[in-house]
């Protein structure tokens, strides 16, 4: 007999999706110059990348990702488009600083990934890049 459950991270509109959130005991503006500057923004991203995160950039890393960035708010909230070197699928992704009391979440959300392994690889990847900022603080 087979299973209807959907299997996790499947969603009936959006696809594959991950999401993935660690808090730090840091300022919203601490978390987001994190993110977006070296040495972090080398996990995530590539260490020759100099962005000014505005909304219409777009960024190719040496490994063959292109990222678009679709809106900015800053020290709270960046959506991008996200594709991968010879893939048809563009997914996107939505990084948030969330105030915490005195601390900030940070977050990652990856939407429209195109099947599970992809799933499992960026929540890998996400975690990583957590690590990264924990290590840094």
């Amino acid at each position: 007999m087979t299973s209807s459950k959907t299997p996790v991270g499947q969603t009936a509109s959006q696809g594959w999706e991950m999401g993935i959130r660690r808090t730090f005991p840091i300022t919203p503006d601490q978390a987001w110059e994190l993110l977006f500057t070296q040495p972090v923004l080398g996990h995530w991203l590539d260490t020759n990348a100099q962005l000014s995160f505005e909304k219409g950039d777009t960024y190719t890393t040496r490994t063959g990702i292109t990222i678009t960035i679709s809106s900015v708010t800053t020290a709270k909230v960046i959506r991008m488009k996200w594709q991968v070197a010879g893939e048809s699928n563009t997914s996107t992704l939505q990084v948030r600083v969330i105030p915490a009391k005195e601390k900030t979440t940070v977050s990652f959300h990856h939407e429209w990934l195109k099947d599970a392994a992809e799933r499992a690889a960026m929540k890998t990847y996400w975690e990583n890049v957590l690590d990264q900022i924990a290590a840094r603080i």
